[in-house]
């Protein structure tokens, strides 16, 4: 096998130097002679010599995913859905069909039902919450089975070893979002699913400033998702690849912080939903979360996410919504800003009401991504903002 042409995990090394990486923006590299050049180009030598086909920052940036997944090598993108759709296109041709799970992210969902049909390939939609509607579309050969936990915005858990021994019975291979629990709460890798994918705009970059996304997994898949990265052009760029780099460091610190306040903001909010106030918290973490025995078996801790059903539907929510003074309105998670979202409105807005019903999503549901302030502080803004 010819060396990748894509970050592989790197031996610890005592740091000598400059702590901070240097940018490398330069979109092309000059060569020493036309050998050096034919094999670069041929994707048959790694190095500098278009940015299109990668650079030292964005290698970086896949070797520090691969050792965090523990896979042989990762595949980073200009952002979570470019990553998705390459590692499902670049496994499928005309014929072939596509299982994907009804609780996922709402940009896959529309991306599955609208543009993976346009290729002649078949999709089909199923509970990942429901065995038996997984074996029922087994039945029929299945090239890809595609599903994420947590689920968004529900955060609902999914059995993933259960997932994986159906598709890997029937010959499927499986794709996990992983965006909602990165390590160390959750390995999909080691769980048994073939690719992982993460939006790395989220965890991995924790600040707000970058939109990124990346695949980890084994050689002979990566390979073809790298060769696809280089035919369509959706490579991550140096500066975002730089910043993610920065943020590593803190990356398990900042989720430790977050999944603590998260379990304490869900705690208060159980209080809230006993006093009638609302109609249900989600947190995997809890001990009364319908999926608390996977929970514990496949993810250490319950995660940085919260949800909550308020009474009175959309009209209601929109509401409560509107009066948050510390919790920020906007989309995205993972940042240190604990930030609320409306999935009628932001990650599930491309599905119909009854999609969304379909989905688990109730109108009334409002998303919590969990930042690095006081617990005390985000429960206080919920419950002013809960009693107007």
């Amino acid at each position: 096998m010819n060396e990748p042409l894509y970050g592989t995990p790197r031996a610890h090394r005592s740091p000598l130097g400059p702590l901070s990486p240097p940018l490398h923006r330069a979109s092309t590299a000059a060569q020493p002679d036309a050998e050096t050049i034919r094999a670069l180009g041929a994707g048959q030598k790694s190095g500098d010599f278009y940015q299109r086909l990668g650079h030292p920052n964005g290698r970086q940036f896949e070797s520090l995913v691969a050792e965090l997944e523990g896979a042989d090598g990762a595949v980073a993108f200009a952002s979570g859905m470019a990553a998705m759709t390459a590692a499902i296109l670049a496994q499928v041709r005309a014929g072939d069909r596509v299982l994907v799970a009804e609780e996922i992210y709402g940009g896959t969902s529309a991306f599955a039902t609208t543009d993976l049909v346009r290729f002649g390939i078949a999709v089909a939609r199923f509970s990942a919450l429901d065995r038996r509607s997984l074996a029922a579309l087994l039945r029929q050969p299945a090239a890809l089975v595609v599903f994420e936990t947590p689920v968004n915005p529900t955060l609902r858990v999914v059995d993933v070893a259960a997932v994986v021994a159906a598709a890997r019975a029937a010959g499927a291979r499986t794709v996990l979002d992983g965006t909602f629990a990165p390590p160390p709460i959750q390995r999909g890798l080691e769980l048994g699913v073939d690719l992982v994918v993460h939006s790395a705009t989220k965890f991995f970059g924790g600040h707000s400033d970058v939109l990124a996304g990346v695949v980890a997994g084994r050689h002979e898949l990566l390979g073809p998702i790298e060769l696809f990265r280089r035919r369509t052009g959706g490579v991550l760029a140096p500066d975002p690849a730089w910043l993610l780099c920065r943020s590593w460091p803190t990356l398990q610190l900042r989720v430790q912080c977050q999944q603590q306040t998260a379990l304490e903001l869900a705690q208060a909010l159980l209080l809230e939903s006993q006093a009638g106030r609302l109609l249900a918290v989600g947190y995997p973490g809890l001990a009364d979360h319908p999926d608390h025995a996977v929970v514990r078996r496949q993810m250490h801790g319950g995660g940085c996410m919260v949800s909550f059903e308020v009474p009175g539907g959309l009209e209601r929510a929109r509401a409560v919504f509107d009066r948050f003074r510390l919790i920020a309105r906007a989309a995205s998670l993972g940042g240190v800003e604990s930030l609320a979202s409306l999935p009628a409105f932001t990650t599930h807005a491309a599905l119909t009401p009854e999609q969304r019903r379909q989905a688990g999503i109730p109108d009334g549901l409002i998303r919590i991504a969990v930042g690095l302030e006081a617990a005390a502080a985000l429960a206080a803004d919920v419950q002013q903002a809960l009693r107007g």
